[in-house]
């Protein structure tokens, strides 16, 4: 799950928020939007990131190695 919080102020309420909640799917989606309470919404994000533990340390290595191939950048003064 994400929390998003902190967000601008409702008019006469709460400062707005939403949690994203994950679940496996076969492509990025946004499935479902609620809002239970006033200024506080949820929502439903399908995604593959959260099929397999596996895949995602796969991808996580691979970023690894991307990052480390990459010269790190220095400001000039």
């Amino acid at each position: 799950m994400m929390v998003f919080s902190n967000g601008d102020n409702c008019w006469n309420g709460p400062d707005r928020s939403m949690k994203v909640k994950l679940r496996c799917g076969l492509k990025n989606e946004l499935t479902d939007v609620d809002e239970p309470s006033r200024c506080e919404y949820v929502a439903l994000l399908a995604t593959p990131a959260v099929c397999l533990e596996d895949k995602l340390k796969e991808l996580q290595h691979k970023l690894d190695l991307l990052n480390k191939e990459q010269p790190q950048e220095h400001d000039e003064l």
